[in-house]
């Protein structure tokens, strides 16, 4: 770490070097910082300037501040909580939005799917055919499949061996959940949205990415178009 430069704000740079630590590896996730008192007399600046730096790595969802006993300021372990935040308020501002994020996960999923299809184990096809039977057999009781039609999703994504893309899909499903109190199928005919599950797992046991895109696209197009009533 380094002393503040005086021309600078000084709880702002304190936390961009902070931050610049963090991302370096020099302190890990959920490891504790150095407490405010050494922190003070590292930079040379007063106890509220670091509190003042802390909120920020706070805000950022990089930094989580304790209470009690053995609290103080640790590394986030979960940055999910910001990101996600920062697509909710995004959408919130501007209500008009939510169409376009819809389209863009309509885009982005399919494409994610068709690498999915070249990356996918014996062993993760397994698990859709899990899935898809376990969601036929809660229809035929007559009840409702959305949690195993959504992890249905889920797993096709994490067959991709690529934690961003996953987190992608994770962060615009979770928006899009809480922002339309769905996750975009609870509404709607389960067998149907089941048939088109099985036609791209069919796909994916084949390896045919191109198909698998184009199968992907028309399912999650008419899930939005039916959730957000559009054309």
């Amino acid at each position: 770490m380094q002393p503040v430069r005086p021309a600078e704000r000084r709880h702002e740079t304190v936390a961009r070097l902070l931050r610049e630590e963090i991302l370096r590896g020099t302190y890990r996730p959920g490891e504790r910082l150095p407490i405010e008192r050494e922190l003070s007399r590292h930079f040379d600046v007063s106890r509220s300037v670091i509190r003042q730096a802390l909120l920020i790595l706070d805000q950022q969802g990089l930094v989580r501040v304790r209470s009690g006993v053995g609290g103080g300021p640790f590394v986030a372990q979960d940055t999910m909580p910001a990101a996600l935040a920062a697509f909710e308020n995004t959408l919130a501002v501007d209500p008009s939005s939510v169409a376009e994020f819809a389209w863009a996960k309509c885009i982005l999923e399919p494409a994610i799917n068709a690498v999915a299809a070249e990356t996918i184990s014996d062993e993760q096809i397994a698990a859709l055919e899990t899935n898809v039977e376990a969601s036929r057999a809660a229809l035929e009781r007559g009840e409702s499949a959305v949690d195993h039609l959504i992890d249905f999703h889920s797993i096709l994504v994490n067959s991709t061996r690529n934690r961003f893309l996953a987190i992608i899909v994770e962060l615009m499903s979770r928006s899009m959940d809480r922002l339309t109190g769905t996750a975009g199928i609870r509404h709607l005919d389960g067998a149907h949205v089941l048939e088109e599950h099985e036609a791209i797992m069919d796909a994916l046991r084949r390896r045919d990415a191109d198909e698998v895109r184009a199968l992907s696209r028309d399912h999650l197009t008419g899930i939005w178009r039916e959730e957000l009533g559009t054309d």
